[in-house]
C-alpha cells in the first residue's frame, strides 16, 4: 500500500530554496542553464525535482 505525501506551499518553497542553495545558483540562472542543456550529473535530478515543485506550486 502506498501513502500519499502532502506538502504545504511553504514546504515546497523551502525545498526549492534548499536545492538552489546547495547548487549555489538562482532559479533564473539554473533554468537558463537547463534550457541550454548545460547541466551535468546530479544537476539533472535537481532540475527534475525543481520542475515537479513548480508544477505542484502551479507556476507557469
Amino acid at each position: 500500500m502506498t501513502h500519499a505525501v502532502e506538502l504545504t506551499r511553504d514546504q515546497l518553497l523551502q525545498r526549492r530554496e534548499h536545492i538552489l542553495e546547495r547548487l549555489d545558483t538562482t532559479l533564473t540562472e539554473f533554468t537558463e542553464r537547463a534550457h541550454a542543456f548545460c547541466l551535468v550529473g546530479e544537476e539533472w535530478d535537481a532540475w527534475d525535482e525543481l520542475q515537479n515543485i513548480s508544477f505542484l506550486l502551479g507556476d507557469d
